[in-house]
């Protein structure tokens, strides 16, 4: 009787192709967030060992938006703007590589994340920046942005185990809410006629009280 309505139910705890998809863009946007705030890191170890402000690599990414006027040896407004640029597009870039990538296993990840780091930094610096804002090439410290691209790929290379870390965080919160439903779901039992049969114990109370002699309203 029931039996064509469970033939066409869904399980709810199949992965599908656009919650996948999602996972592993996430994955690979929190490696390539991660990954450019060592890049940024590699930056600030380089301006402090030249005796320059911290600010003057965001500066120079800022100037993208605002001209030559910000890029200055202080920190200024515009300075997290230049900030946010740079973990903009590396976590982007992330984004697309947790896609790409996925979490089949592969030796030597780093590896691949450390070369693609490097085509990164070269697409970029000899192809992009030279057309969208030649200030960047001419003063951008190669040596230390060669070194944080290739940590930035070498990051890349963990968005697979982020990808494995949040498809075990979203199975253990349905595997919660799934445990919640059948506690909460009314014991009823159906007889072979189709009607309802009450469980054991509901008029238990009742039969007691006219066991005693006492009047049922």
């Amino acid at each position: 009787m029931y039996a064509a309505n469970n033939s066409g139910s869904v399980d709810a705890d199949a992965p599908t192709h656009g919650g996948s998809a999602l996972r592993y863009a996430l994955a690979g946007l929190q490696a390539g967030v991660l990954g450019a705030l060592l890049l940024f890191a590699c930056l600030i170890v380089g301006s402090l060992w030249n005796g320059r402000s911290i600010w003057v690599a965001p500066n120079l990414f800022a100037s993208t938006f605002f001209g030559s006027e910000v890029y200055r040896n202080q920190l200024l407004r515009t300075s997290w703007i230049g900030l946010a640029l740079i973990v903009a597009i590396y976590g982007a870039l992330g984004s697309l590589w947790g896609c790409i990538w996925r979490d089949k296993p592969r030796r030597w990840p780093a590896l691949y994340g450390a070369i693609a780091g490097l085509g990164i930094y070269f697409l970029f610096f000899d192809v992009l920046w030279p057309r969208v804002n030649g200030l960047i090439t001419l003063y951008a410290p190669d040596r230390q942005l060669q070194i944080g691209h290739v940590l930035w790929g070498m990051m890349l290379a963990r968005s697979p185990l982020y990808a494995r870390r949040i498809a075990d965080s979203t199975s253990d919160s349905k595997g919660n809410d799934s445990s919640k439903n059948d506690s909460t779901e009314p014991f009823i039992n159906v007889a072979a006629n189709g009607q309802a049969v009450n469980p054991p114990g509901v008029y238990e109370v009742g039969a007691e009280e006219v066991r005693s002699g006492e009047t049922m309203q």
